[in-house]
Order: structure tokens, then C-alpha cells, then sequence
């Protein structure tokens, strides 16, 4: 039987991945004067590196939950748990509301070019930001405190 528990140090890094891929790519179509909701290849490709790490944010905060709840049966302190899992589904939030806006722009093609492409793409930066914060803080976890990697020390 899998555990659903140490299923989630193995998914996480795919929205942290996906969603900085599709701001790095971003940058790259800006760069080159591209309109960020054409369908172009650079603009396709940050659109849906941005869905994909959405739908990967889902999937990696709900096993995150089960690896909260493993956590704190072991005897884990819930604070930084809860801490971690509040930015979690925070990111979470952040990143489905920026792919359907983007999506949203893209099937309406509003431009996303110049000066309003370059403050969507600051919005972007702003998600990079939070999901290194909440990295940073899961990483905590695991190095500092050892939350499913090591035994429990009072």
C-alpha cells in the first residue's frame, strides 16, 4: 500500500518547477516584444507551464494535508505544520487564480503586451516569490525539524 504520506515530497517540486519555468518564459517572450497571450510558441508555453503547475498546486497540497495529519500523529509540532500547509494552500490559491486569469486573457485574447504585460508578469514574480517563501518554510520542516524523515524528538 502506498503512503500518501511520502508521496507528497515527490510531487511538490512539480507546481514549484512548472510555475517558475512559466515565469522564466514569460520574461523571455516580454524581452522580445511578444504579447503574452498570442499563440505564439513562448506565450503558449508559459500559459500552460502556468495551468500545469495549478493543477499540480491541487494535487501537491491535498497530499500535503495527508502528510500533516501523518505528521502530526507522530508527535510533529503543529505550528510550523500548520504554518507550511497555511502558505501551501495559500500558493495553491495564488497560482489557480493567476492561470485562469491568464487563461481567461488568453481566450479573450486581451493583450498582455507593453506595459500591461510587463505588470502581469511582476504578478508572476509575485507567485515565484510566495512559493519560494513556502519552500522555504517546508524545507524547515523536513532539514531543521525531520517531519517524516526522522523520529519524533521531544
Amino acid at each position: 500500500m502506498i503512503d500518501l504520506a511520502h508521496v507528497h515530497p515527490m510531487l511538490v517540486h512539480f507546481p514549484i518547477v512548472l510555475f517558475m519555468i512559466g515565469s522564466g518564459v514569460e520574461l523571455l517572450a516580454l524581452l522580445r516584444g511578444r504579447d503574452l497571450t498570442s499563440r505564439q510558441c513562448l506565450p503558449s508555453v508559459a500559459l500552460w507551464a502556468f495551468v500545469l503547475a495549478a493543477l499540480a498546486a491541487i494535487v501537491t497540497a491535498m497530499f500535503g494535508d495527508a502528510a500533516r495529519e501523518h505528521a502530526t500523529t507522530l508527535g510533529f509540532p503543529s505550528g510550523p505544520l500548520e504554518q507550511h500547509e497555511n502558505l501551501g494552500w495559500t500558493t495553491m490559491w495564488f497560482f489557480l487564480v493567476y492561470a485562469g486569469l491568464y487563461l481567461l486573457a488568453w481566450w479573450r485574447r486581451l493583450p498582455l503586451a507593453g506595459g500591461r504585460g510587463w505588470i502581469w508578469f511582476l504578478v508572476s514574480v509575485a507567485g515565484v516569490a510566495l512559493v519560494i517563501v513556502t519552500a522555504y518554510f517546508g524545507g524547515d520542516l523536513v532539514y531543521r525539524i525531520g517531519v517524516n524523515v526522522a523520529p519524533v524528538t521531544p
